[in-house]
């Protein structure tokens, strides 16, 4: 049998059930290797889900694949441990590795003792990684991002890994069009925050005299598999966004054009308030509590995902493709479980706009 054609324009999300089993990356890596998916992503939570160890382990088990870590949060290392990340994955990977930020949440931050991420810091850290991945060095650094007397990287490679954002709001995704390779758009965004959100990337790109085709733009999708019970569909899609509603649901809500007085309400039920509490929903809630939230959720809020029969899901990743995404992360499904919907998009698959590299940073 021949091999598949890799697509280098969809991934998957890594470890992304609760709770977590760190062990779930190989079988995962395996399967998405064999379906041909492009690229694994990597997004960092503090518990059993190190970025840096889960992209090795990927590259270990699959090294055809991409892998990115999308996103880690820039202050949570040294900038040297954090470029050490970079150039270490970089030459494993052969290249195809990549590595973004996110911003996280005002409140972590200061309930954990660390500075609140700001635009200012990120476009300092951003140019700080560059140099140290191409002169080795960096001298008496003093900026936004902080004050170093020497922070160096003598990897010898001359490069590092393209540099990218996870963003929400309409300026974070102008920053990474002024200085990313690439950006992940968050999940949950319906066709016209997408298409806002692409024109906020290469704005900014345009004001900072770069390429605004340069930048390589992911969707990200939920995907919620036809055939699930109906506990873990719940988990999957409202358990999801009602996660994400707690932490920055303002933003959320603004980027998409919803009613804010549906966030209000919500915020407001005894249900959401008492699950709050406990920590992430999508974590700790169960199962009777998600319903009971999911009757406070607007269907709108949950249709930008990839879910109900393959044919559907397939559609959807599709139509990401046609409003001038470059690639498409599934997200919060293991490679086994979207399968069915990969092969279905197989069958009508889009020709692409710009060819994308397997390094999930780049074009080909």
């Amino acid at each position: 049998m021949a091999p598949m054609e890799q697509l280098n324009e969809i991934a998957y999300y890594a470890v992304t059930h609760h709770p977590a089993d760190a062990r779930k990356v190989f079988s995962e890596a395996t399967d998405a290797e064999a379906l041909g998916l492009g690229s694994c992503m990597i997004s960092e939570r503090f518990t059993v889900k190190e970025a840096g160890a889960l992209a090795g382990a990927v590259a270990g088990r699959a090294p055809s694949l991409g892998v990115a870590s999308a996103a880690i949060n820039h202050h949570t290392r040294h900038p040297i441990v954090t470029a050490t990340l970079g150039s270490t994955m970089y030459a494993l990977t052969d290249g195809n590795y990549a590595m973004s930020f996110g911003r996280g949440a005002a409140e972590h931050w200061k309930a954990i003792g660390l500075p609140v991420i700001t635009e200012a810091v990120l476009r300092d850290f951003i140019g700080l990684l560059r140099r140290l991945w191409t002169e080795g060095f960096v001298l008496d650094h003093d900026g936004p991002a902080g004050k170093w007397p020497v922070l160096h990287n003598r990897s010898g490679l001359g490069e590092g890994p393209p540099l990218g954002l996870v963003a929400v709001g309409p300026r974070t995704m102008a920053l990474a069009g002024e200085t990313c390779d690439f950006v992940v758009l968050h999940t949950f965004f319906g066709e016209q925050a997408t298409a806002d959100s692409i024109a906020a990337v290469r704005a900014g790109a345009e004001r900072a005299g770069r390429d605004p085709d340069a930048v390589r733009i992911w969707s990200c999708l939920a995907a919620v598999p036809d055939g699930l019970s109906e506990a873990d569909t719940v988990r999957r899609g409202v358990g999801r966004l009602v996660t994400y509603l707690q932490v920055y649901g303002d933003v959320l809500v603004s980027v998409n054009g919803w009613d804010p007085a549906v966030l209000e309400r919500l915020r407001a039920s005894e249900v959401f308030t008492t699950a709050a509490a406990a920590g992430a929903i999508d974590a700790t809630a169960d199962t009777e509590t998600l319903l009971r939230i999911a009757e406070l959720i607007p269907d709108e809020w949950l249709a930008a995902s990839a879910r109900g029969r393959s044919e559907d899901a397939a559609r959807t990743i599709a139509r990401e493709l046609e409003l001038g995404c470059h690639s498409v992360i599934l997200h919060g499904a293991e490679p086994h479980e979207i399968a069915p919907m990969v092969a279905a998009y197989r069958e009508i698959r889009p020709a692409l706009a710009r060819p994308v590299a397997t390094n999930p940073g780049l074009f080909a």
